[in-house]
């Protein structure tokens, strides 16, 4: 399985996995052609999506991303992705028999919520991207909530986004992704998003916010697509704790992350070492935060990299699960990131978040958020739209992508001191 870390550590590179058996694919349901791009979401809801139910022929435990440890029971069917399916069906560890599919087909028990009264009725929420398309989700479940507050939301989620999750006070119940098929048969509506971005030509041109909620038939305005969390208390003190121990003063210092969850939308090491020397030159601090396994490779990077290193910190080793990263930026007096799962936290904080876009064009993910600007990429190529783990085809030797290079950082810089001031 592919291991994501806690929160927005990339998918390690996959195996050569063998394409599904056109058998295998008609017990699932699935139909090859449904992971072409579609118009608009009209066409999108003409298709099945890609999830399909699956049955354990054996008992599996296994630890997912690094995080928290699962159970698989034999003779029980699961709710999954097609492409978790796939991994574990060829995944040599497991056997090939390890999953089949299961009795019933996901398209023939799927009951799409979109915009029904849910007054004393269920919703099963559930997306297997990562923390921005968990974001994307939640204004439409504040506002589900605050219409019918007699309903019941029950949320599934990869287990390293649940320290986030399990915070907001519109849902009632978290899951693990996968679920048992009882949960998906026992809830009256559900809601998934499979697709929405990743295969529909809108998401060129629409933000993430407005796609969301236009798949459910919601259509809210800008100003309610806006997420809000609160950090826990214990990991804010935390965090003001280790503050004080370096010496850096709360709101006065830049938060930043040297990468995405996609190496296509990941700047190369001396693109960032420009923004963070900009910074301190400036009289910021700046800290760096990622998951712990990533501690070494930060701070080989403040090495080589940083001329003011009494003004940068690594915080990788202190954010252990995701909402120490979420109590950082409650601190911060910006975020500067690339596109990726910070700016959304950022945001879903009231923390000004300056967002550095190369494949994606920045209105399509920070429109509606107040405190928030934003640099495109300068060059010929961009915005490609490629979603995935693969880097960019026009990388060079080192993998990175090269639509960063002609950003002006002085000028990036200045931005951040306008959200600021």
């Amino acid at each position: 399985m592919a291991n994501t870390g806690f929160g927005w550590d990339p998918e390690v590179p996959q195996r050569n996995i063998k394409p599904l058996s056109s058998t295998v694919m008609r017990g699932l349901g699935i139909k090859r052609e449904n992971i072409k791009e579609v118009a608009d979401l009209e066409e999108l809801k003409e298709s099945p999506p890609n999830i399909v139910v699956a049955k354990a022929t054996k008992s599996l435990k296994f630890v997912q991303n690094h995080f928290k440890k699962q159970e698989l029971k034999k003779k029980v069917s699961y709710v999954m992705g097609l492409g978790v399916f796939q991994q574990l069906h060829a995944d040599p560890r497991f056997g090939s028999k390890f999953l089949k599919p299961g009795n019933l087909k996901f398209k023939n028990i799927y009951r799409p919520y979109q915009g029904q009264n849910l007054d004393g009725k269920s919703l099963l929420v559930f997306r297997t991207g990562g923390i921005g398309d968990l974001l994307f989700i939640q204004p439409n479940l504040k506002y589900l909530k605050k219409q019918y507050p007699n309903c019941i939301i029950k949320f599934a989620c990869g287990p390293q986004y649940q320290p986030m999750v399990e915070t907001w006070d519109c849902i009632d119940e978290v899951l693990d992704l996968p679920f048992t098929l009882k949960e998906l048969t026992s809830s009256d509506y559900h809601a998934l998003f499979e697709g929405v971005i990743e295969r529909c030509k809108l998401a060129h041109t629409v933000n993430a916010y407005n796609l969301f909620s236009d798949w459910l038939e919601l259509h809210l305005p800008d100003e309610l697509l806006v997420p809000e969390q609160k950090p826990k208390a214990d990991k804010v003190q935390f965090c003001l704790e280790k503050l004080a121990e370096w010496g850096v003063e709360p709101k006065k210092f830049l938060i930043t992350q040297l990468r995405a969850s996609s190496p296509i939308r990941t700047p190369r090491p001396q693109f960032w070492a420009k923004v963070i020397n900009e910074a301190t030159s400036r009289g910021y601090d700046v800290l760096i935060t990622d998951n712990p396994r990533q501690e070494k490779h930060v701070q080989e990077f403040i090495d080589k990299f940083i001329t003011d290193k009494h003004r940068v910190f690594n915080f990788c080793k202190e954010s252990k699960t995701l909402d120490y990263s979420i109590a950082l930026a409650s601190l911060a007096s910006c975020v500067i990131a690339t596109d990726s799962a910070l700016s959304h936290i950022a945001a879903s904080l009231d923390t000004p978040c300056y967002g550095i876009f190369g494949p994606f064009p920045g209105h399509i993910r920070l429109k509606t958020y107040p405190k928030a600007k934003w640099v495109d990429a300068e060059r010929d190529c961009a915005p490609c739209y490629i979603h995935g783990h693969t880097p960019c085809p026009q990388a060079g030797q080192d993998g990175f992508s090269p639509c960063y290079d002609a950003i002006d950082i002085k000028k990036v810089l200045d931005e951040v001191e306008e959200l600021i001031k």
